[in-house]
């Protein structure tokens, strides 16, 4: 049951290291596939240092800063394990994840996906893990905090899950995280790998669009837990969520089903990316007063 560990790093600072020593720590990993899209000398210095000591770590560099899902790609074709995790460079996994990511998949349809939950550094849930379906609207409601209606009509029903009791079992949902993403490899290929013309955030989503489309499902895994640091990039947000914006608008035209479908989606991919851009901008405002 060997696994690769694909792991894709841009400017992601010191919790790189912890990252990468919890992966090595785990049962099962064969090999570890660090694809560096840019970082300092001192982290590239510690990652050669990290190939140079173990044979398993392999480090892709020299490409510049190609985006994550050609990164991943990229990372597929140079690791050899059966079963592939991809997993953030500010994620830790914790003892016994990447077995119960393992049962879960083992337990699940072909061509299925298992994705861990993702916790905050306090141990609080992350946003993310375990999400219901999206659409343009369910986007505008969780991004202008009108899922705070929820319990007033189903309409306005948050599209992340986080805030719901945890289930006791892995559970099928409409989408998981690629922060940690276990798949076989075979099931990977088939699919066609990760839709390259994302450039960061969204191809997870789109990943398990096609899963769920081929008969497989995306398990969320509750006993699989990974502390996600999360935002430890020197990338500005801003940057960060115009990629965003422009994958959640990539997706909604993609998956419309028909030409009316496809007019609503592009009507609403305006006010979707303001809603992104806007709520980015407060943000960043905030920490730059602060």
């Amino acid at each position: 049951m060997s696994t690769s560990v694909i792991i894709v790093s841009y400017h992601t600072g010191p919790v790189l290291k912890a990252c990468v020593e919890a992966a090595r720590a785990c049962a099962g990993v064969g090999d570890i596939v660090i694809v560096d899209n840019g970082n300092d000398e001192q982290a590239q210095l510690w990652m050669d240092d990290c190939a140079a000591a173990d044979d398993a770590i392999t480090i892709l560099r020299g490409q510049g800063n190609i985006g994550f899902s050609r990164a991943c790609n990229a990372g597929v074709k140079a690791s050899r394990g059966r079963f592939l995790l991809f997993l953030n460079p500010d994620a830790v996994l914790q003892e016994g994840a990447l077995q119960a990511l393992h049962q879960a998949l083992a337990g699940a349809p072909a061509g299925s996906v298992a994705g861990a939950r993702l916790l905050n550094t306090d141990g609080s849930e992350q946003r993310g893990a375990r999400r219901g379906r999206l659409t343009p609207w369910a986007a505008l409601v969780s991004m202008t905090g009108l899922c705070r209606f929820e319990k007033v009509h189903p309409i306005f029903t948050n599209m992340h899950q986080e805030g719901q009791p945890l289930p006791d079992a892995p559970v099928p949902v409409h989408a998981v995280s690629g922060a940690c993403l276990l798949v076989k490899r075979k099931d990977f290929e088939a699919l066609g790998g990760y839709d390259e013309g994302y450039f960061l955030h969204v191809e997870d989503l789109d990943l398990c669009r096609r899963v769920r489309k081929k008969g497989g499902r995306a398990m969320f895994v509750p006993t699989a837990e990974v502390v996600h640091h999360g935002s430890t990039s020197r990338t500005s947000r801003l940057v960060v969520d115009w990629h965003k914006a422009k994958g959640l608008a990539r997706y909604y035209v993609r998956f419309a089903h028909s030409p009316l479908e496809k007019t609503g989606a592009l009507l609403l991919v305006i006010p979707v990316m303001t809603a992104v851009m806007a709520r980015s901008l407060v943000i960043s405002l905030k920490s730059w007063i602060s």
